[in-house]
């Protein structure tokens, strides 16, 4: 009962700042496209951009431009070529980054966290997207060159299988410790989360998100294992495959917290 009463406050609070809007920027907003929209039973306590929110987005404008191939315009057809082959490896790549940026879009949206601890893990992430963007570059560069057997001109390449290791291992540091700020940022969270009055299904939410971070360290973990354990060169890259199933029973588990939740709150 006290979250139905914390869910109908929430409501008149969100109607009175949209009535205090123009009608023509109620209607602008809604038709924006790719306009971001409120979670359902999730209340956005950050809905505004912040200095720190805006300096990420720049970070991460900046990282992409280190995936472009060159910043000049190729010379001749074989750099134009060049800039094609390089494609699929830029398509991974930014995909990648864009994951990185929609879960830090996500949690300032959801939490609108701005103390000395969320701004140090914001920028410890910055550091690593920027240190990661090289690393990055360079696996799938060589991955997709290998897979679609693409004639570049001084492709990336590997000298000894034991580089290859090497390779998983600064791959499977840079992506978990990313992701390991994440997770630190949502415990973070759930220790505030009487100061930002989480609901039982926010909090729900909250643990299923942070339980999501968890298991891409476990996988990057079990990746660099594989590298210094076993022979096989492609087994420690195809683990990274475990990271759907493993997601999809994570969100199955807590699916059912959630649906539990909302069919309690609408029972009343």
């Amino acid at each position: 009962m006290a979250s139905s009463g914390y869910h109908a406050h929430t409501k008149l609070e969100h109607k009175n700042t949209r009535m205090n809007e123009s009608p023509t920027a109620q209607g602008l907003r809604a038709h924006l496209p790719l306009a971001p929209q409120n979670e359902a039973n999730f209340r956005w306590r950050g809905e505004h951009v912040s200095r720190m929110e805006g300096f990420t987005d720049a970070v991460f404008a900046l990282a992409v431009t280190f995936l472009v191939v060159s910043l000049e315009v190729p010379r001749n057809y074989e750099a134009l070529l060049d800039v094609v082959r390089n494609l699929p490896a830029f398509v991974i790549c930014f995909a990648i980054l864009m994951t990185f940026w929609n879960a830090h879009f996500r949690f300032h949206r959801r939490y609108g966290l701005q103390d000395l601890f969320s701004r140090i893990m914001t920028m410890a992430i910055l550091v690593l997207v920027l240190f990661f963007v090289y690393p990055l570059k360079f696996l799938f560069t060589l991955v997709t060159v290998n897979l679609f057997q693409l004639a570049m001109h001084d492709p990336p390449h590997l000298e000894q299988a034991a580089q290859g290791d090497v390779l998983y291992l600064i791959y499977g540091l840079g992506f978990a410790g990313i992701w390991g700020l994440y997770a630190l940022l949502y415990w973070h969270t759930l220790r505030k989360r009487e100061q930002l009055q989480l609901t039982p299904i926010e909090l729900v939410q909250t643990r299923g998100s942070f339980c999501e971070y968890l298991v891409h360290i476990g996988v990057c973990a079990l990746s660099i294992l594989l590298a210094f354990t076993t022979d096989d060169n492609s087994l420690p890259g195809l683990i990274y495959f475990l990271i759907g199933p493993a997601q999809w029973a994570v969100g199955s588990y807590f699916g059912r917290q959630y649906d539990a939740l909302v069919r309690q709150l609408k029972a009343g």
